[in-house]
């Protein structure tokens, strides 16, 4: 089904399953998603602001040029998304442990694509990103904490000011603009 422009309220998205939906300009702001179930669907240019994620899944969506910002994904179930393109400025994504409000545990997000999104201030937080590529990313000010970075790609990222505190790396891909951003960024000088 393709919907376009359409402003949605939450009776018409909880507890409802959407499956090669198409997305096209549409707003899902300051909804609650519970119980929604997204696979293989396309958010073109869409404003999910303000939104809370209490139990949703993504199942192979793609998000190109869609407003993700402010969002906890802490609810949320990912797994193969592609969010090239996507604007998701001061997110944290984590999963908490069933039933907690703090407590976290691993957050799979191997099979998802996150080039040429725009991540600044976002947080990652006990997440397996082994083998994500961040290709031309901007993560300005981001924090990775204890994430799995094996063969991660982040070429042509900006990174300046972002953290990786206690994370895995081993052959993680960095170019030198990305050395030096992130050499700056921790108060290093290149002679």
């Amino acid at each position: 089904m393709k919907h376009y422009k359409k402003i949605f309220i939450e009776k018409e998205i909880q507890g409802r399953d959407f499956e090669n939906d198409v997305f096209d300009s549409c707003k899902f702001i300051a909804l609650t998603f519970k119980f929604t179930n997204f696979k293989s669907c396309k958010f073109n240019s869409c404003d999910f602001s303000e939104s809370m994620f209490e139990s949703v899944g993504f199942s192979g969506c793609f998000f190109p040029g869609t407003k993700l910002s402010f969002l906890d994904f802490g609810g949320a179930s990912i797994t193969n998304c592609n969010f090239a393109d996507a604007v998701a400025k001061n997110c944290i994504f984590q999963k908490l442990k069933m039933g907690s409000k703090s407590d976290r545990r691993n957050f799979d997000l191997r099979n998802c694509n996150f080039e040429n999104t725009d991540l600044t201030s976002s947080v990652f937080v006990m997440c397996d990103l082994a083998d994500v590529s961040f290709n031309k990313s901007i993560l300005e000010n981001g924090v990775f904490e204890k994430c799995n970075l094996e063969k991660a790609d982040f070429r042509e990222a900006k990174i300046f000011g972002c953290g990786f505190d206690n994370c895995k790396i081993k052959n993680t891909i960095l170019d030198i603009s990305g050395f030096i951003d992130y050499g700056s960024s921790k108060g290093f000088i290149l002679k």
